[in-house]
């Protein structure tokens, strides 16, 4: 939740007013503006940029967007599917089947309400004119990479996969503007923050696939695409972060690929 009013100590509860009647008027959003909402709380427009800040945004207009974004997010969860664990071991194969078609039905609605389409357009630009393309992935996700990668080889774009033998700092000391960085973390990897920090010094563009909001590499990319956070650490498998990543990824290489042949 982009605003959580439980955050005792973080918010004044002339703060927390706002909030609450942010939270119960969702669906006026669209036409709200400042003075409105300003007016309607009976606050003032510092107070509201203020809150807003203290939420990590530069302003109402940029708040607004994520919440309009999360309202249509939130259009589509399915109270019973379970992003983490979506079966149990006591299910019948017939039940097990069926909450993972609902995983996948509703991971893929989730996902493609929160898609951004210019930072996907800026992505793909990116890929088809700079001169080298790195991809930074660790784990599961590497090998959702790596299918990502045989796809680009179709269009005769091949990619490096600076992570896969270790190497990522030793590569990135070597990238400068005519290269593009490419990285895909669901949680954000801290261990990255070092080459991410060293690409900027060398001027090079770095795009970003994540569903951490918190993510410290977020403050050093140029193009990012935030997915709904549906997962917790405890999960069966890394069911709905993959095929997540392979939907964003996919479009991104349709879009590729339809650039390259018009």
């Amino acid at each position: 939740m982009i605003l959580d009013i439980s955050q005792e100590n973080k918010y004044t509860e002339t703060e927390k007013e706002v909030i609450d009647y942010l939270m119960n008027h969702l669906d006026l959003l669209d036409e709200l503006s400042i003075s409105d909402l300003a007016k309607k709380t009976y606050t003032s427009n510092a107070t509201i940029i203020r809150l807003c800040r203290k939420a990590g945004y530069s302003g109402y207009k940029a708040l607004k967007v994520d919440l309009i974004k999360e309202r249509e997010a939130n259009k589509y969860i399915v109270e019973n599917v379970d992003y983490t664990t979506p079966f149990q071991f006591n299910e019948t194969t017939e039940e097990i089947m069926k909450n993972m078609f609902s995983l996948y039905q509703e991971s893929i609605k989730q996902v493609y309400s929160s898609l951004d389409i210019d930072v996907l357009k800026s992505m793909a630009d990116e890929i088809i004119h700079k001169k080298r393309i790195f991809l930074f992935s660790y784990g599961d996700t590497q090998t959702t990479v790596i299918n990502f990668t045989n796809k680009l080889v179709k269009v005769n774009i091949f990619p490096t996969l600076a992570t896969q033998f270790g190497e990522e700092r030793h590569i990135s000391k070597r990238m400068n503007k005519d290269d593009y960085a490419l990285i895909i973390s669901y949680r954000g990897q801290e261990r990255l923050l070092e080459c991410v920090q060293t690409l900027t010094k060398n001027h090079v563009r770095i795009g970003l696939i994540t569903a951490n909001k918190k993510n410290s590499l977020m403050a050093y990319c140029d193009d990012l695409i935030m997915i709904p956070d549906c997962e917790k650490e405890n999960r069966i498998s890394t069911f709905y972060s993959q095929l997540a990543f392979q939907y964003v990824l996919s479009n991104l290489y349709a879009i590729i690929y339809h650039q390259v042949n018009d």
